[in-house]
């Protein structure tokens, strides 16, 4: 009877055991659940909302051109950006400022394509994260989980205005975001796939970031962005988010 008694109370423990752990389960693949994981990951909360400005400088190197360059990325919270490449022969020069947007021309900055706008949206949203996870800032689903490259990762989706809709691969173990990516499409010629990589993650401010960035189009590995200089917070003049020379 004694030996009939624990077995039926080991096998409820076992039950509710197996209850808790689908309940944690079920919790976690949430994009709410998930997206408290990546903040605690990241610093926490408070600390990410205390994020105002990154400007962060490094080097590129592009693949496509086989061209060394200075990079230097300027945002400011919320909507705006400034992306700097320099090379011996030339350069480029964006510019994001809420609703408008300004490129490089054969003249200086001229008003940005609708293309180029679209992928200047996309690239402040995912930099900006998880600052806009955060604030909640940006819309987000859960896409489910993922194998990229060997790696079992979860996936969200953010849909921002004015650009296709963000996967955003998040590491399943460390919660690290590990890649970004949205598809353009182009008309006739179809869709295609941008992507960026992160890896090098280390604190600033109290606050995780990558310092190393590989940009994809499809397959095809278009550049790698080293940063060993990010500053978080800094007063960033408001000349640099206008079509102005630079200061």
């Amino acid at each position: 009877m004694i030996a009939a008694r624990q077995t039926v109370q080991l096998i409820l423990r076992a039950v509710l055991f197996i209850a808790l752990a689908a309940g944690t389960a079920h919790a976690a693949d949430t994009a709410d659940g998930i997206v408290a994981h990546v903040l605690a990951t990241y610093g926490g909360a408070e600390a990410i909302g205390r994020v105002k400005t990154v400007a962060a400088h490094g080097t590129i190197t592009d693949y496509f051109s086989d061209r060394e360059g200075v990079y230097s990325r300027y945002a400011e919270r919320p909507g705006k950006l400034r992306v700097e490449i320099t090379y011996d022969d030339g350069g480029e020069l964006r510019i994001l400022n809420d609703g408008s947007a300004w490129q490089s021309g054969e003249n200086g900055l001229v008003p940005a394509r609708p293309m180029t706008y679209r992928s200047m949206v996309y690239q402040y949203t995912y930099l900006d994260l998880p600052m806009g996870f955060a604030d909640h800032s940006v819309p987000v689903s859960y896409g489910g989980r993922e194998l990229v490259g060997g790696r079992e990762v979860y996936l969200l989706k953010v849909t921002p205005a004015h650009s296709p809709e963000i996967r955003v691969y998040i590491d399943a173990k460390s919660y690290l975001i590990r890649r970004v990516a949205a598809t353009f499409r182009m008309g006739i010629m179809g869709g295609s796939e941008l992507a960026t990589e992160y890896g090098d993650f280390r604190p600033e401010s109290g606050v995780l970031f990558p310092h190393l960035l590989t940009n994809y189009a499809g397959n095809i590995k278009l550049s790698e962005i080293t940063l060993p200089r990010i500053r978080i917070n800094a007063v960033l003049p408001a000349s640099l988010f206008r079509p102005s020379p630079s200061p």
